[in-house]
């Protein structure tokens, strides 16, 4: 009885996250309240507080169900010891982009987190939230880059963290296009085009200038 309580809940809270999620795509983070998703998911609104007290950390609970599992599959190429940096980060750049086009609530995630940036009132928090994954993610791009450059697969004057920034920049304005115009970019199928591009350019990047150069 107690593992059959225990299994009830993990539905009904899996049932409120995928609620929430579809929520949030279709209305915006900002106009959906905890009373919204629970007459959508034929909830008491108790039933939602039992498992989330505020809407921040059911957000926050979604972005740790799709978005830290995936981030995890770059821990190896952040290995000093990895002997295969580069093709490490290549290997989790791919899978990214074809998990993103293939699985819905990734992509409905992505498309929330890029709306964040236009957001205000109290979901200020959750893109400051979103801001310090992204910055996170560049510092583990630089982190990466800088293995394989250690392993002489990248040029030892490559600037990082410019061909960090550069990597982040060009995917993340890809998957936004993508969401914008399905139709116009076929992302998974241009997804081995667009890495060939940008690693051919990290190899082949100016020597370093000072920032302030005019």
């Amino acid at each position: 009885m107690v593992r059959r309580t225990k299994e009830e809940a993990q539905q009904t809270r899996c049932h409120i996250m995928n609620t929430a999620l579809d929520l949030f795509c279709r209305q915006g983070l900002a106009k959906t309240s905890l009373t919204d998703i629970a007459r959508v998911a034929d909830l008491t609104r108790g039933a939602i507080y039992w498992h989330f007290k505020n809407k921040e950390e059911l957000f926050i609970a979604l972005w740790e169900e799709l978005c830290a599992p995936l981030s995890h599959q770059l821990d190896a190429s952040l290995d000093p010891q990895e002997p295969d940096p580069l093709g490490r980060l290549r290997t989790f750049l791919h899978s990214a982009l074809i998990k993103i086009t293939r699985d819905p609530g990734h992509r409905q995630m992505f498309a929330i987190m890029f709306s964040l940036e236009t957001i205000e009132g109290e979901a200020l928090f959750l893109r400051e939230h979103t801001r310090q994954q992204s910055q996170g993610f560049t510092q583990d791009l630089e982190r990466s880059l800088a293995n394989a450059v250690r392993r002489g697969q990248l040029p030892a004057s490559l600037d990082l963290a410019r061909a960090a920034t550069l990597l982040h920049c060009t995917l993340d304005g890809y998957i936004l296009n993508w969401l914008h115009f399905p139709e116009r970019i076929d992302l998974a199928g241009e997804a081995d085009y667009l890495l060939d591009c940008l690693f051919i350019q990290l190899r082949h990047m100016p020597p370093t200038r000072p920032r302030d150069a005019k």
